[in-house]
């Protein structure tokens, strides 16, 4: 399976700091997961600017994991032109998400 983000840029990125990046892994965890919680109750309630607003939040947050296909998804849910373009694109961003904070969680405990 291919790494879902860059692990040289990532380390390069934290300047080889793995405590930081543990830090930073935890907030991804919280952070990450309560906005996705927050993201599914807008695409729920088809609240446009709050599904634009929290897609646009998970895709700063993902920026800093050098993961650019997960970022990409979270572009593509914050753009959606309609309800069920968000929900589709939210459907896909969820399990890549939840993915991406395990793979990192795995990389910094190692």
């Amino acid at each position: 399976m291919a790494q879902l983000f860059d692990e040289a840029e990532l380390l390069d990125r934290v300047d080889n700091d793995v405590a930081f990046l543990a830090d930073t892994v935890q907030m991804l965890e919280t952070d990450g997961r309560a906005l996705m919680l927050q993201l599914n109750a807008a695409v729920t309630s088809s609240d446009a600017a709050a599904i634009g607003r929290t897609a646009h939040t998970l895709k700063g947050m993902i920026s800093n994991f050098c993961a650019p296909s997960i970022q990409t998804l979270a572009l593509e849910v914050e753009k959606a032109s309609d309800g069920a373009a968000a929900a589709a694109a939210s459907a896909k961003l969820e399990p890549e998400l939840e993915a991406l904070i395990v793979e990192l969680a795995a990389f910094v405990r190692a």
